[in-house]
Parts: C-alpha cells; structure tokens; sequence
C-alpha cells in the first residue's frame, strides 16, 4: 500500500469528440504507447499504474514527485508527435498534477486508484476542462498558483509545437544534448537543425523553468518532510 509523496497525473484529450470511430480507438492506443514510452525513457519519474477511461481521458502515478513536471511534458510531447503522424491531426491534451499520497493503485477490477493524490488531481482537471491554460498542480499549498503561472506560458508555448518540434523536446526532456538527438533521429538529421526545431519550440526558455520547479520540488518532499506517515 503507498502512502508516500507521490503525484498523480491526470488529463483529457482536447477534441476529441471530433474523432471518428477509428480514430478514437487508434487515440486510445496512442495514450497507452505514449505512457510506455514515457516508463521507458524516462525511469527515474518511476512512473506506474496507467488507467485511460472513456479512451480520451488517462491518469498515470509518478512516484517520484520531484519529476512529474518533466513525466507529464514527456506524455504531451509524444502525444503531439505520434497524434500528427498516426492521426494526421495534431491532439492536446489538459494535464492536473496532484501531489500527495495515495492508498492503492487501480487494479484489474478497479479503473482508478485512491488517495489524497488522486482526489486533489482530478478537482484541478475538472477546473482546468473550464478555461486555458490546460495544466495545473494541486497540493503544494501557497507555491500552487506559482507553479501554475509557470505552467500556464509552458502550455502555451506547447500548442504551437509542430511534430518536429515536439519530438526534439521529447528528447531534450530526457537530458540528450543536440548531438546525441541528431544521432538518435531516425533517420539521422544534422544538429544545426535539432536546434532549429529546439529554439522554435522554446525551449531555450523551457528548459531553466523547468529546472527551477524541479529545484522547488525537491526542496518540498527532501527538505520539509512533507510525506505521510
């Protein structure tokens, strides 16, 4: 049973009732590759227990907390690139991250798990579904509105990312230097342009606010002992 800090990331597609039949059950397989990917290249967030309900909406736990920013960037970067190039329509989706514990994960018999965390993610999801910018953090107290103002100009610069550009941020989030992105680009691409693709998707701005929330995170669950007992 978890009952240390966690967060617990939830989002809904945006749009996505104009999908056809088809459509709709390709998104659904493009949200749970999505998540395998992010497992994958991204171990250390120690991601786990992805649910998708309805096949546009999804939640997945970070167990790491100091790392769901980056988790949930990763999630909306692949899903940009794989919606354009599965779909050929370029998908968003909004994105809550509750911080808190938990007390199980959803199960074969249950679509959702339990917790503080969880309950604190979906509130702020049904408040973001209302008005833009499309994600937020519940749980951190006073610095929520903080991190929020952040969070909203990194989602507005999100909206304008072509496939390129979300693949090469995909790649940044995941510490590879421009050069090993040119060598992992398949087929391999010059590293003049990663950092085209890089600089027109924002990063440059991107990168030092992101590492300035992970910085404050860890100085909430490492520094003030913020877990449960």
């Amino acid at each position: 049973m978890h009952k240390h800090e966690v967060a617990v990331v939830t989002g809904d597609v945006n749009a996505s009732s104009n999908l056809s039949e088809i459509e709709a059950r390709k998104l659904e397989y493009l949200l749970n590759n999505c998540f395998s990917e992010v497992v994958s290249k991204l171990q250390s967030a120690e991601c786990e227990g992805f649910t998708n309900f309805r096949g546009d909406s999804w939640q997945f736990v970070v167990g790491n907390p100091i790392m769901a920013v980056r988790a949930t960037l990763l999630f909306r970067s692949l899903l940009i690139s794989q919606s354009i190039l599965e779909l050929k329509r370029k998908l968003h989706s909004s994105a809550s991250i509750g911080f808190g514990s938990i007390r199980f994960l959803p199960t074969d018999s249950s679509s959702a798990g339990g917790g503080p965390a969880y309950e604190m993610s979906g509130k702020r999801l049904d408040l973001l579904r209302k008005r833009m910018p499309g994600i937020g953090v519940a749980g951190l107290g006073d610095k929520d509105q903080y991190f929020d103002s952040i969070l909203g100009v990194i989602d507005a610069l999100t909206r304008n990312w072509t496939a390129l550009q979300a693949k090469a941020v995909s790649f940044a989030l995941q510490n590879y230097s421009q050069l090993q992105i040119s060598n992992r680009w398949s087929p391999p691409i010059s590293q003049q342009a990663i950092n085209k693709h890089l600089i027109s998707a924002g990063w440059p701005a991107i990168k030092p606010a992101l590492l300035w929330i992970e910085t404050i995170l860890e100085g909430c669950f490492l520094n003030n002992n913020l877990s449960s007992e």
